[in-house]
């Protein structure tokens, strides 16, 4: 399709790219593929947390909270069923409409004294205390009674391993299909309504007293959206559906017998003669709004205390009837160690038994969000008409007046659906639309540039990953840099590498130990292009670096000394976070280490490589060298060691020096240095005294004063000591220096010939 960017062609080609955008557009939605829901629920989520919904005073729902006040006082989950009916007369007292549990009461209390008695010891069991336990009440009768008592509704969980047979039905139902012929309704309910395998639920003796019973697990979703307001279990008659727990409990409440579900095509409602689902479900005197699946949407008012009482003061009697009366009631818990919390468009996590109070409560109050049947075809006819528009426009208009009507449409695709939601409580994609409009306007409008853009693109490419966006944008603006091969240029060059990495590396996973490298390695980089630095290349756990190249960096020897302690500083920082990661998930933690080395220069800098790839870098001894200092890094017991020239550029640092070192690949030594801090550091009393001792030490040591030398290393790591600097450095030469008592070379030049790279 090169034929686009000719000038001849110019008229057509936005023409027939934007066509091809549109097209393409429109057939991913045709298809609306689970990505667009998911990034049509992102909107709907952000519209609920910009205008969550508001709650009235006044609204009987209410939860009582298992909460850990609750915990702390009446000891920990599950409570023993006589406290659990403690509670449920406390509340039948007070006037509950209805005390729904989102909670499966699936097992038979084991703290009843009767089932205690079953397991004492042979020589107790024909004794009167044994006979008085049995003649107790079991926990779980007592609880019933209590339930029997009020209007409480029983919880069960769906789970395809259950085992237990369906819940007990105590509710009918009835269809409206708005047809005389009956036998249509097991196929809509088969197409429609949600099956589940199995449950599990509440034991028999606590299901006979309950004057209801329903579905607590909300949603299968990690975010809760959509809750299943009626289901169906497999090998069950299709007619015998199932409740939620919350539109059962407004059930009960009501005292209603019977759920009508209302189809579409059904009396009032319309669906143009298509059998498009179920439209709502009538239950005693409130409507509930559903999608054709027979689900509720939710529509979360986010966190609300008032909805809250606290189930130790429930049983302490010290909440105020009028707080309870004539409420629906929810029992559930917000206790984090319970592990019932929920994520809902505005709450990362809250307790799952508040999804059920929210939508009790939109039950209640008439407040429902509803994504209507025609919002897909309406979409979809505003894409055509509105996209063709843009499409035909494109080569009429200038560019102003294209931009003006671009932002125009975008801008009624974005506010529409944002008024439908905050004043009618619609639900529109406020994100396809306008991302396929402006798709369309920038894929036609941004053609004619796309010669020009390649060039600059290619330069940001080349550039993007290596150098701080201030530098890139000058090396954009001087496009000579890119030449193949490169210029002879001062520069100071960095290498680092995590010591012991192949030890810490096998705790991890590939996914583990790729999540731990983008961790170490992401605010390294941001330390050095904070600097001025360029990033040559990763090398695994290495980085390599370099300053004063493509662009001159002032002061660049000290610039690299910084980013190194910066680098050392913010490891600190990095390995506390890994060690309290490593302590809360019960593994080892191994500190993390670098060794850096830095050097500087004559180098050869630019672009290396072939006419297809290009690799901008350095070249040189001096990088090398670089290269070999921070190997020494193991060998001397140092964070940080510099070469002679970058300590001499970096004056006012506190340097130490360290040794004279014939590293592998060269023929003269190398004066090395370890970067111990800043300049606040070199101006201490401590360091300056450790500087004028480890001079003596060093000429001893060099001269063949070796057993003075050695006496001269405890008083140097005493003042090291007294600075906080570490003590490996002595260590290693106290071994060195030992070594050359004993074995004294005849050709001692005080030079130490590097053994590993």
């Amino acid at each position: 399709m090169g034929w686009l960017f000719g000038r001849g062609n110019a008229p057509r080609a936005p023409v027939i790219v934007a066509l091809l955008v549109l097209l393409n557009a429109l057939v991913l939605r045709a298809a609306d593929p689970p990505a667009l829901n998911r990034l049509r629920d992102f909107a709907f989520d952000s519209y609920q947390r910009i205008k969550p919904r508001e709650v009235p005073n006044g609204v009987p729902v209410r939860i009582v909270d298992i909460d850990e006040g609750s915990l702390a006082e009446y000891g920990q989950w599950p409570w023993p069923r006589t406290l659990v009916a403690e509670l449920v007369s406390k509340l039948t007292d007070a006037g509950a409409a209805a005390i729904a549990f989102d909670v499966v009461f699936a097992e038979s209390d084991r703290s009843s004294l009767r089932t205690l008695a079953q397991s004492l010891p042979e020589e107790v069991r024909n004794t009167d205390m044994r006979r008085m336990m049995q003649s107790l009440p079991d926990n779980d009768e007592v609880l019933a009674e209590a339930m029997a008592e009020g209007r409480v509704v029983a919880g069960f969980a769906f789970d395809a391993n259950g085992k237990t047979g369906p819940p007990r039905r105590l509710w009918g139902v009835a269809h409206n299909t708005g047809i005389a012929d009956e036998k249509a309704v097991p196929g809509l309910i088969e197409q429609f309504i949600i099956e589940h395998v199995g449950a599990v639920r509440s034991i028999d003796v606590l299901e006979e007293a309950a004057k209801g019973n329903g579905g607590v697990t909300p949603d299968t979703e990690s975010v809760v959206r959509l809750v299943p307001m009626l289901f169906r279990f497999r090998g069950q008659r299709m007619e015998d559906l199932y409740p939620a727990l919350s539109i059962e409990a407004v059930r009960v409440a009501q005292e209603a017998s019977t759920y009508i579900v209302r189809w579409s095509g059904s009396q009032s409602m319309i669906a143009l003669g298509e059998r498009t689902g179920v439209g709502s479900i009538k239950v005693g005197d409130v409507i509930v709004d559903t999608d054709k699946r027979g689900r509720m949407r939710l529509y979360d008012s986010g966190r609300n205390a008032a909805r809250f009482v606290s189930a130790k003061d429930v049983l302490k009697g010290t909440v105020p009837r009028e707080k309870l009366e004539g409420n629906v009631v929810f029992i559930g818990t917000s206790a984090v160690g319970l592990k019932d919390l929920r994520a809902t468009p505005a709450q990362d996590a809250g307790p799952g038994v508040e999804v059920h109070a929210q939508l009790a409560e939109q039950m209640l109050t008439g407040v429902y969000l509803e994504r209507p049947d025609y919002a897909d075809g309406a979409e979809f006819l505003y894409l055509v008409v509105i996209g063709l528009t843009f499409v035909l426009l494109l080569s009429r208009l200038s560019a102003g007046y294209m931009a003006l009507v671009a932002v125009v449409f975008i801008g009624i695709g974005i506010v529409v659906p944002w008024i439908a939601f905050a004043q009618a409580r619609l639900l529109f994609d406020p994100i396809y639309p306008p991302v396929t409009l402006a798709a369309i306007y920038v894929s036609g409008s941004a053609l004619a540039f796309m010669r020009a853009e390649r060039d600059r693109s290619q330069i940001r490419g080349a550039f993007n990953l290596y150098l701080s966006p201030a530098q890139v944008e000058a090396v954009v603006r001087n496009p000579d840099l890119l030449a193949l091969g490169g210029e002879q240029r001062e520069i100071t060059v960095m290498f680092t590498d995590v010591r012991g990495f192949t030890r810490i590396a096998e705790q991890f996973d590939p996914h583990g130990l790729t999540r731990f490298m983008n961790r170490f390695l992401t605010p390294m980089t941001d330390l050095i292009l904070g600097r001025s630095g360029t990033i040559d290349k990763y090398m695994g756990d290495a980085i390599m670096a370099f300053w004063n190249a493509p662009l001159p960096v002032e002061n660049h020897a000290e610039r690299a000394c910084t980013t190194a302690l910066e680098m050392q500083a913010k490891l600190i920082d990095l390995n506390r976070e890994w060690e309290a990661e490593a302590v809360a998930q019960g593994k080892q933690h191994i500190p993390v280490h670098i060794g850096v080395g830095l050097n500087t220069g004559l180098a050869t800098v630019g672009n290396f490589g072939s006419a297809q790839r290009l690799t901008y870098s350095c070249l040189g001894d001096e990088v090398n060298l670089a290269s070999r200092l921070e190997g020494q890094c193991k060998t001397y017991g140092v964070g940080v060691i510099l070469g002679d020239n970058t300590c001499k550029q970096a004056p006012s640092f506190a340097t130490l020096e360290l040794d004279m070192v014939m590293v592998k690949g060269k023929t003269e030594p190398e004066r090395v240095y370890a970067l111990v801090g800043d300049a606040l550091v070199a101006q201490r009393p401590e360091f300056v005294t450790l500087v004028d001792l480890q001079s003596a030490f060093l000429l001893l040591y060099r001269t063949g004063g070796f057993t003075e030398a050695l006496e001269a290393i405890g008083e140097c790591a005493a003042a090291a000591t007294a600075l906080g600097w570490n003590q490996t450095y002595y260590e290693m030469m106290r071994e060195r220096v030992d070594g050359l008592i004993d074995d004294s070379p005849a050709d001692w030049n005080g030079v130490y010939v590097a053994k590993e790279k």
